[in-house]
């Protein structure tokens, strides 16, 4: 097999190809290694359970805020919990009502600040398997078996905040759990909504209209708190498996094209012998295929070495809860391994339509690199400019995370359009200056010419087995001002050789200008754009719990104070039940009790009017009529769906003010116990603060991969070169270039390359962060411009160009060395 021949005889040419692909692989199965092992898993809270009933789930959920089930009033919960009890092989069957419970001893919150189901009935005990290790059950409402993590015995007080109040609960048990654990009844009272029941004993069958998880699926009922934090490390993780799955095409593909332009010779016998297009094109894929495989084997070993430093990045930028390992599952890497293939072969495709148009001629005429683009590469990178440029206008009329999404697809599309059509930018721009330095005069035409004639006579000497001259014998005048010249002829001559070197190139600084980007644009506009929006007011705050309880907020209640308290309704929509955040309000002017405002683009969404009424469950499971009596305009301060506030404290028992929005000035001194106030550029900058950690550690991580794997891509690209580029040396050889000259020569011609990529990787960038800026504008109603961190992009251009031309100086000096 010629394919299987090549590798074993010619694999120092092929190790650029083979390194490109283990690293992609590497990074893949290190992202897919990092996302299995993030998958949510059962909570210690329900480890004694053999399944976990749950209600059906919404359609579609417009908020964060729940777990996206739609959830069972009291009686309906109490009556399937005593169906599943009454089937043989279970032992008990709990419905389990979380609550906010936050303990504080000392008067400090003691716990998670965002944890909102520290409460539960005393029955959801047994779902964790944990026991009272001290003291008894609660009997009575104010009583609480609390975790043993508390330091308190049995008899002692402790002050805990629910939603009405902070009250003094008497500590009658301590359990080796975590949380506190009030009577049922009184749970009751807190969650009459119920979401899930807790099964011990045999699985019993699923009742109609009831889902039953089992095994690792009892991990999909997480805290609203962890789900946000997954959702977080999977948007991260997904960003870096898009960078590297494009990252690792660009550079399959120069890499090959690369390999493949120094065998014309080679492919010219093989035509001569009477091999078919066909069977070069496929002898090429076989190459990128056995290419892909041995460079899968090595990335597999990779990712293995590389999930765990990524997993504890995620962990460290709060975007990953920590676990005890990150497992070499089969699985991930197998996919990954597949995907390195995947991609060398596409990678070889265009290489092979290149190998396939060689012809006998190339044994005897070397033709240099190929002088134009094909038409296939023409075609696709036009394509992908078009579909870039939808995408870029798409990006600009997105909402919330799909702007971002979008933008990052847009800049990877781009990416991929620069790099195919790189060798028609660079055959154009060196055709302009040759014809503008024809105009100007000879200059060094006559050394050029001489040049062109001794490449022509060093050709014929190296067929005919002469060799050529070592650089330094046999002197003929070369002229140092012809550097430049020979750079610029040798871009028009074989703009797809330059081209190897600009698409990684372009990939680096690309990707490194789009994201820093993307995060300095994010950080101006969106602490700027609630600082304006709560202007004029003071945002006040329960320090280290996860809301206000109503006592606190009935004393913040000034003249001109916002006091939203936050809900999940779940309204029929188009795609079925939809879960929508909503805020109770007390102002009468606004809405009364059995009646809802939404704003004009959430009724648009549901297809509702002004004057329709439309069938709202509460999160106690309760179904209430609400009349919609407004659509206005989306104001951030009213909030998209608004209903009565006591409306919303009836049926959700639970609910937490976030925030309370004083007017400056009109802050009551004592604030409430626990609670602290900030202006509303400090609370802005405070709300960003989670989101402003993880983007710049996805920006540095993302800059990183894709700056360092642009590196190795343009150090391997210029290897490869160098070796097919022996009759170009010898041909300066004999115009009289030294050794140094020749690897300034070189040095000078990927710095070129290099940094043609870096201005294309910017240009493209412009696109998306001007569309991600214009849909900011739109959506926070203050202008916003575009801005492009010049740290990260001087990093990765830099390191781009010092790659490329101490990469090339080095190999080509080599060679000239040996001959």
């Amino acid at each position: 097999m010629i394919a299987w021949g090549n590798l074993r005889t010619r694999w120092r040419e092929l190790v650029a190809t083979v390194l490109a692909v283990a690293v992609g692989v590497g990074l893949l199965g290190a992202v897919l290694l990092a996302a299995d092992a993030a998958r949510p898993p059962v909570q210690d809270r329900f480890a004694a359970t053999s399944a976990l009933a749950v209600p059906p789930a919404v359609a579609e959920s417009r908020t964060p805020r729940t777990d996206g089930l739609v959830p069972w009033p009291a009686g309906e919960a109490d009556a399937l919990a005593a169906r599943l009890r009454a089937t043989p092989g279970v032992t008990a069957a709990v419905p389990d009502r979380s609550f906010p419970a936050v303990p504080m001893p000392g008067g400090r919150p003691f716990g998670v600040p965002e944890d909102r189901e520290g409460g539960h009935g005393f029955a959801s005990l047994a779902l964790g398997g944990y026991r009272v290790v001290a003291g008894e059950a609660p009997r009575r409402p104010g009583e609480a078996v609390v975790g043993a993590a508390l330091g308190l015995m049995p008899g002692a007080t402790v002050p805990v905040l629910f939603a009405d109040a902070v009250r003094p609960v008497r500590v009658t048990g301590v359990t080796d759990g975590p949380g506190v654990y009030l009577t049922d009844t009184e749970a009751a009272r807190y969650a009459p909504g119920v979401r899930t029941i807790g099964v011990l004993g045999a699985v019993p069958p699923a009742p109609t209209g009831v889902t039953l998880l089992s095994g690792d699926d009892r991990g999909a009922v997480e805290p609203v708190q962890d789900s946000r934090v997954r959702h977080r490390g999977t948007q991260l993780l997904a960003a870096l498996g898009l960078l590297t799955g494009v990252t690792t095409a660009v550079v399959v593909s120069a890499a090959l094209s690369t390999v493949v332009a120094g065998r014309r010779r080679e492919l010219g016998l093989l035509r001569t012998v009477g091999a078919t297009p066909g069977q070069v094109r496929r002898t090429v894929l076989g190459e990128a295929a056995l290419t892909g495989a041995a460079g899968a084997v090595l990335g597999t070993a990779l990712a293995v070495g590389l999930a765990p430093a990524l997993y504890r990045a995620l962990v460290a930028v709060e975007a990953a809860q920590p676990v005890d390992g990150v497992p070499p599952v089969p699985g991930p890497l197998l996919t990954a391994g597949a995907a390195g293939v995947l991609l060398a072969l596409g990678g070889g495709l265009a290489a092979s339509r290149t190998a396939a148009r060689a012809t006998p001629l190339d044994v005897v005429v070397d033709r240099g690199g190929a002088r134009t683009t094909s038409r296939p590469r023409l075609v696709s990178g036009v394509v992908t400019l078009l579909v870039g440029a939808g995408l870029a206008t798409a990006t600009a009329v997105a909402d919330g995370d799909g702007r971002i999404g979008l933008a990052l697809t847009t800049g990877a599309v781009l990416v991929v359009a620069a790099a195919l059509l790189a060798p028609v930018v660079i055959g154009g721009l060196a055709g302009a200056g040759a014809a503008r330095r024809c105009r100007a005069g000879a200059g060094a035409g006559a050394g050029v010419d001489a040049v062109a004639r001794a490449r022509a006579g060093a050709a014929t000497r190296i067929r005919v087995g002469a060799g050529a001259r070592s650089p330094g014998r046999y002197r003929t005048p070369f002229r140092a001002g012809v550097t430049a010249t020979l750079v610029r002829a040798e871009a028009a001559a074989a703009p797809a050789r330059a081209a190897a070197v600009t698409a990684p190139a372009v990939v680096a600084v690309g990707f490194a200008v789009l994201i820093g980007g993307l995060v300095d644009t994010m950080a101006a506009a969106y602490p700027a754009e609630r600082t304006a929006v709560l202007a004029g007011s003071v945002a006040v705050e329960q320090d280290g719990a996860p809301g206000l309880p109503d006592a606190a907020v009935r004393a913040l209640a000034v003249p001109g104070a916002r006091t939203p308290l936050p809900t999940v309704l779940v309204l029929p929509g188009s795609a079925g039940p939809t879960a929508v955040d909503a805020v109770g309000t007390a102002d009468p002017g606004l809405v009364r009790p059995g009646e809802v405002v939404l704003a004009a683009p959430v009724a648009t969404a549901l297809g509702v009017t002004a004057g329709d009424t439309v069938p709202a469950r509460f999160a106690d499971g309760t179904t209430v009529p609400l009349r919609v009596t407004a659509t206005p305009p989306p104001d951030e301060r009213r909030g998209d769906v608004v209903v009565d506030r006591a409306q919303v404290r009836t049926h959700d028992p639970a609910a937490l003010t976030d925030t309370a929005f004083l007017p400056v000035g009109a802050v009551p001194d004592p604030l409430p116990p626990g609670a602290v106030a900030r202006d509303a550029q400090a609370y802005a900058l405070a709300d960003y603060a989670v989101d402003a950690r993880l983007t710049t550690a996805l920006a540095g991580l993302l800059v990183a991969v894709s700056a360092g794997y642009g590196g190795i891509a343009v150090a391997g690209g210029i290897t490869a070169d160098a070796r097919s580029r022996r009759t170009d040396r010898a041909a300066l050889v004999a115009a009289g270039a030294t050794r140094a000259r020749l690897a300034a020569t070189a040095a000078a011609e990927a710095t070129l390359a290099a940094l043609l990529g870096a201005v294309l990787g910017l240009v493209v960038t412009l696109p998306p962060l001007a569309a991600v800026a214009s849909g900011l504008a739109r959506a926070t109603g203050v202008p916003v411009l575009p801005v492009i961190d010049p740290g990260w992009a001087s990093l990765a251009a830099g390191g781009c160009l010092v790659v490329a031309a101490a990469t090339a100086a080095l190999t080509t000096g080599r060679a000239a060395r040996h001959g």
